[in-house]
């Protein structure tokens, strides 16, 4: 870094001929979003790096989601070069890889399909992807996912190994948890790996949107067979989570018994404690404890 006595924008960039030069061009006092809209990028698309060394000469950097692409940076105004030493301090042992774990890609993706900014022609170039096509299904073995787009932009994504992440979450952070949901699942879908898959991933969304997560003061209210719990059917019972007989059947497969119905009529459903009573079209009406112990 080399110090003279004028101030610069404070903005650097990549040089075409190498290294880093200073953004003359951009507005003054621009916020991180405003800057990221200068140079062409909605903020979906950019991810940012921050350091809390205030004696740094770069103290963010911006970089196309996905990759180590510097887009720019923001600098003390009194720099009038930045070198690759400077940006390393800022950069550490930051890594693609471990940066973009499943939730954080999640993330990424979700944000870029809402603000509509995650085109083929962008995510082809930050996930080194080529042919790709407006329309269709595309995998991207960079993040190990299967990307969907509708004329030209993402709108879908779903992992290459089926489960969600949530899934993926929670066997991070608390893998006693995941294997008591993924036993409980097993136990009724040994052979059937797409239900199998499919029962998991709901019941570890579950696990993320019911306050308190296996701490639930319900837990004790659906919890069956040596420990296991039903953490979606605490959400529906207790939240207010829909669901239809079909998909009340589907996940609890083998564990309900049929109270009373013939197809005729209201059909009331036997889970645990739990009877649930559905319309002749399948609508939940109600529920009631019948059985707590």
């Amino acid at each position: 870094m080399s110090i003279f006595g004028r101030k610069t924008s404070g903005v650097f960039v990549p040089s075409e001929k190498g290294g880093y030069r200073e953004a003359t061009d951009v507005p003054d006092n621009a916020s991180l979003n405003e800057l990221m809209w200068h140079f062409g990028y909605d903020t979906s698309q950019i991810e940012i790096i921050f350091t809390t060394d205030r004696k740094s000469t770069v103290s963010n950097i911006a970089m196309e989601v996905f990759t180590r692409n510097i887009v720019f940076m923001l600098t003390d105004k009194k720099a009038t070069f930045i070198s690759e030493r400077d940006v390393k301090k800022v950069m550490g042992d930051f890594s693609v890889t471990k940066h973009y774990e499943s939730m954080k890609i999640k993330d990424v993706l979700e944000a870029g399909i809402e603000a509509e900014s995650m085109s083929v022609e962008f995510l082809s170039k930050v996930l080194n992807m080529s042919n790709l096509s407006r329309n269709g299904m595309f995998y991207s073995s960079k993040i190990k996912t299967y990307l969907y787009f509708t004329n030209g932009l993402l709108t879908n994504f779903q992992y290459d190994d089926g489960f969600s992440h949530w899934a993926k979450h929670l066997q991070k952070v608390n893998k006693t948890v995941y294997d008591r949901i993924s036993k409980g699942a097993y136990k009724y879908r040994a052979g059937n790996d797409f239900q199998l898959q499919k029962e998991v991933n709901m019941q570890c969304e579950a696990w993320g949107a019911i306050p308190a997560a296996f701490g639930n003061e319900f837990i004790p209210l659906h919890t069956y067979e040596n420990g296991l719990v039903n953490l979606h059917m605490i959400r529906v019972t207790h939240y207010g989570y829909p669901i239809t007989m079909k998909s009340f059947q589907e996940l609890n497969f083998g564990r309900y018994q049929v109270i009373s119905g013939d197809g005729t009529g209201d059909v009331v459903l036997r889970l645990n404690r739990f009877d649930y009573r559905f319309s002749k079209d399948g609508q939940l009406i109600d529920f009631q404890l019948v059985n707590y112990r």
